[in-house]
């Protein structure tokens, strides 16, 4: 029988991957789950949806868009909120960050839930605005690494929280190239540069995929799914972006050699001199800037680098979970 109902607020990119490890936990564990996504994030919604009831609430604040033009947006995603958490009383809700937590966040704190969110896993010298807000608001905020315990004195190391696998891996021979929602033409134009031969799976994102199409036939591009795993499954190794979470699916699920590569339309995500830190607790190569003999040396290098291991910190956070349930009933 399901323990109780949490709010699990998911948002979009490397947030949605937070979301789903720990409601995937929080499943295993008889936990019922309302989801938010934000509407327009179909991939989102369909990869989510098999965790719990999912419901579509307003983005505030678009990616990488100036404040004030999501004004509106804002005032709309607090009524969607009052909606949702006036129906419904959640003993816990769970953030994954960004600007889309914080208006059903705060409407349920109102409301007496326990709300409880997240760090990015990229961040170790600046606190991200979000999680800022929830912490200062009383929010408890886990954390991925010792090192971030400097930005949050209150904070709860859990562990890497990374997407748990659902595939084998195998080895079919291509290079994975996918730099989430935003896309990285910098980049995808680089892999003409490459060596000829090399099999490709690109997923573009925002960034236009039919140049892609059309100069390489033989190469596998699409612009978004809801199942990404299924490709880094199947790769021999994984090009993605800093900052961003699938460098950890594909590293720590999939046990794949993995380039990260700077990414200046992410850049409101991270510190770019947190990248390096990163990059030696995942044991991946990180690439500040893209030029094709760096990019070719990366592809050799990146399959001797040793591989860690960690404790998926999305196991605790919904054993965390869990011990607040059975107190609260």
């Amino acid at each position: 029988m399901p323990v109780s109902r949490v709010l699990l607020i998911a948002g979009y990119g490397g947030h949605s991957g937070f979301a789903y490890a720990i409601g995937y936990y929080l499943v295993k564990k008889g936990v019922e789950l309302d989801i938010l996504v934000p509407k327009g994030y179909d991939w989102v919604k369909e990869k989510l949806g098999g965790l719990g009831e999912v419901y579509e609430v307003t983005l505030p604040r678009r990616p990488a868009e100036p404040l004030y033009k999501g004004i509106a947006r804002w005032f709309q995603a607090f009524g969607e909120s009052v909606k949702l958490c006036r129906n419904n009383k959640y003993p816990v809700v769970f953030a994954s960050g960004s600007n889309f937590s914080i208006p059903p966040s705060l409407v349920c704190w109102l409301k007496d839930s326990r709300i409880l969110t997240i760090e990015d896993v990229a961040r170790f010298t600046r606190r991200s605005r979000a999680t800022n807000i929830l912490y200062r608001l009383g929010a408890e905020v886990f954390l991925h690494w010792d090192e971030q315990l400097q930005l949050y004195r209150r904070g709860i190391v859990a562990g890497p929280v990374y997407e748990p696998a659902i595939y084998e891996s195998r080895d079919e021979g291509y290079i994975l190239v996918t730099t989430g929602t935003f896309g990285h033409k910098a980049l995808f134009d680089m892999l003409d540069r490459l060596e000829p031969g090399r099999k490709i799976v690109l997923q573009t994102g925002d960034v236009d995929p039919e140049p892609y199409k059309r100069r390489h036939p033989e190469w596998i591009v699409f612009q978004y799914t809801s199942d990404i795993h299924k490709w880094i499954a199947g790769a021999s190794l994984v090009i993605t972006h800093y900052p961003g979470t699938t460098a950890l699916t594909a590293r720590l699920s999939y046990s794949k050699p993995v380039i990260m590569v700077y990414s200046p339309r992410h850049k409101l995500a991270a510190p770019r001199r947190d990248s390096l830190t990163l990059a030696r607790k995942l044991g991946v190569i990180y690439l500040d800037s893209i030029e094709p003999v760096s990019l070719e040396e990366a592809i050799r290098e990146a399959p001797l680098l040793k591989l860690p291991k960690y404790r998926n910190g999305g196991e605790y956070i919904a054993e965390y979970i869990m011990r607040i349930l059975r107190g609260a009933g």
